[in-house]
């Protein structure tokens, strides 16, 4: 008895420290994952930046007063942006399990008159 129980907790141990191992490699590899999502989110933004003054450059360059350029590049941002934002809204509803809630509410009973 004494061996199978000094063998439950080695095998106990053992897996232990295997989910030590496991998690702590885990966080690092979400660490990881988060620094190279900011990174990747900064140089997306200065390349979008960079695109964007490239259009204002182009624009002056074809004829067009800076300030209008870089006002149509502005709106034009405010616009994709705000036309993002409302989609988000409008998809946010299946966030809320819409047709799992409808069939977990309980049924209504219709009393029919006769």
């Amino acid at each position: 008895m004494t061996g199978t129980f000094a063998s439950a907790r080695m095998l106990l141990s053992n897996v232990l420290d295997l989910l030590t191992l496991e998690a702590r490699r885990a966080g690092l590899t979400l660490l990881l994952m988060l620094a190279c999502g900011v990174i990747g989110a900064l140089l997306t933004a200065a390349a979008w930046l960079g695109l964007m003054a490239a259009l204002v450059l182009w624009a002056v360059a074809q004829g067009a007063d800076w300030q209008v350029a870089i006002a149509a590049v502005a709106v034009g941002n405010l616009v994709t942006a705000a036309a993002l934002f409302w989609y988000c809204l409008r998809v946010s509803r299946n966030l809320l399990f819409p047709a799992t809630r409808r069939q977990l509410r309980p049924t209504q009973i219709a009393v029919v008159p006769e």
